[in-house]
Parts: C-alpha cells; structure tokens; sequence
C-alpha cells in the first residue's frame, strides 16, 4: 500500500471520520469483553470478546462474517481472522477513502441493486467483489514469490 503524505491521510480520516466515530465505542466494547484492538497501519483493528461473537453469529444483511470494515476500524472474530482478511479489509477501508461517509448508503444500494437483477446482496456487490480480486491477487503475488 503507498504512503500517502500527512496532510492528505488528515483529510481522508475526516472524510470517513463520521462512521469510524460512531463504531469507535465496538473497540472499547471488545476490550471490556475479552478481546483487544490494537492500530494496524492507518487502521484500528478490534477482535474478539463480545464483538468476535457477533460477528460469528451473524450481522445484519451479511450474516456471518470474519470481519467488517467501518470506516477506519475493522472488527474481526479473532487476530488470526483479520490477519487472513487484511487484504480484503484494507480494500473495503479504501472505499471508504474514496466514498466517505456515503460509503454505506453506496454499498448497501449496490447490493440492493444486485439483489433486484437476481444475484446475491453480498457475493454479487461490486464493492466485494473488488475486495475479492484484490485478497486473490495478494496471494497469488505471495505465492510467487514463495517460489522464487
């Protein structure tokens, strides 16, 4: 991921600020309930206690989920799922960069729209799917260097 300079991360956290705000209390939430958050690059990543036992059981619209990306934080079940997901995840953070605080509404009617045209609200969203690609090429990079 390209470092970007300070004054224009600023600018993105501000951009996004409204949602990372409001699920700010889910780390201190995790925290009191066994898990932990700590800051991972740019991001705030939250795991575990209560927080990774919802995300297991499921969320709204999404069901169960390893993680969830909320502005500049990402709540994951366990360290090792957000390990997994950091791709992924880190694409998801990036869209947030680039839509704000609209990035939710954009989401949610791009899975509506998916859904209408007969295809799933998540498998078919075009903002998951970029996030797939992303985590595929990631691995198949890692793993071509492995051979090498």
């Amino acid at each position: 991921m390209n470092r970007r300079p300070f004054w224009q991360q600023c600018l993105l956290y501000l951009w996004v600020s409204p949602i990372t705000l409001i699920c700010l209390p889910i780390a201190w939430w995790a925290k009191a309930t066994g898990g932990g958050y700590a800051m991972h690059g740019t991001v705030l990543e939250v795991w575990g206690g209560k927080v990774g036992q919802q995300l297991e059981r499921g969320i709204p619209l999404l069901g169960a989920v390893n993680a969830v990306t909320l502005g500049h934080l990402v709540a994951g079940v366990t360290l090792d799922h957000l390990d997994a997901s950091r791709v992924h995840e880190r694409t998801h953070v990036e869209q947030f960069e680039r839509w704000g605080f609209f990035f939710p509404l954009v989401y949610l009617l791009r899975g509506l729209y998916a859904h209408w045209c007969g295809g799933h609200f998540y498998w078919d969203n075009p903002y998951e799917i970029e996030a797939r690609q992303r985590a595929a090429q990631a691995r198949q990079h890692s793993l071509t260097n492995q051979r090498e």
